[in-house]
């Protein structure tokens, strides 16, 4: 009796609280590839655009990288609004799976409301672990980095509007306006983003060390007097 009337409470409060988070609507009407593709490109872009923004007040990058391990999977960029990526998704998606199997709310996948119960306690999951990880990562990581404490506030604001703006960007996505998954598609312009920038440093160092190279040749043989086309 008392384990019902817990799981009672719990989904009336998920209800409620859910009726004051903002909600992405699946398309009343089907979509065409083309304009799926479009609202991928707008969420992508929108992704690679705050991996380019630095953190605001920051002063410096810090010395040891937390989170090196998993740019990748996170999907994160140091330094960058991106600092969390989608760690905080990740990390909510992982609770609500281990919540589920402790069967604390008990679930049924075929009954819509039950799915739809599950998303609206997963989303609130996420914005809490969200909120947290953005806390106390940057007040550890970054406190101490920043031009003045009073920054501190502006710090974490930057890394909980970003990761919410992440999170509604995959809803989006996930929703039915684009293809398949948000996360995947920021895991996937990471890793490519992370292959070019690693391409383009290798070419732009050949092309520093050949120039090197010949200006040195150049410089001998108008010392010494000697046939440039020789040397080269």
């Amino acid at each position: 009796m008392s384990t019902k009337h817990n799981e009672s409470i719990i989904r009336t409060v998920i209800k409620k609280v859910s009726g004051y988070i903002p909600q992405v609507e699946k398309p009343k009407k089907k979509i065409g590839l083309n304009e799926k593709f479009i609202w991928c490109g707008i969420a992508l872009f929108a992704y690679l655009v705050m991996g380019q923004i630095p953190l605001y007040g920051v002063t410096s990058g810090p010395r040891f990288d937390f989170l090196a391990f998993a740019r990748v999977i996170f999907a994160a960029q140091q330094g960058t609004l991106l600092e969390l990526g989608i760690g905080p998704i990740v990390t909510a998606g992982l609770l609500m799976q281990l919540l589920k199997g402790s069967e604390l709310i008990k679930l049924n996948f075929k009954d819509p409301d039950d799915r739809s119960l599950f998303t609206s306690a997963t989303k609130i999951v996420t914005i809490i672990v969200i909120i947290a990880e953005g806390s106390l990562y940057g007040i550890s990581v970054y406190g101490h980095l920043l031009a003045s404490p009073t920054f501190i506030p502006i710090l974490i604001a930057q890394l909980v509007g970003t990761s919410i703006v992440v999170m509604y960007l995959d809803e989006t996505i996930q929703k039915g306006w684009g293809l398949g998954s948000g996360i995947s598609m920021f895991i996937m312009a990471g890793v490519a983003q992370g292959i070019l920038w690693s391409v383009s440093n290798k070419v732009t160092l050949h092309i520093q060390y050949t120039r090197y190279s010949v200006v040195g040749v150049v410089s001998e043989c108008c010392i010494y007097g000697t046939d440039v086309m020789g040397k080269l």
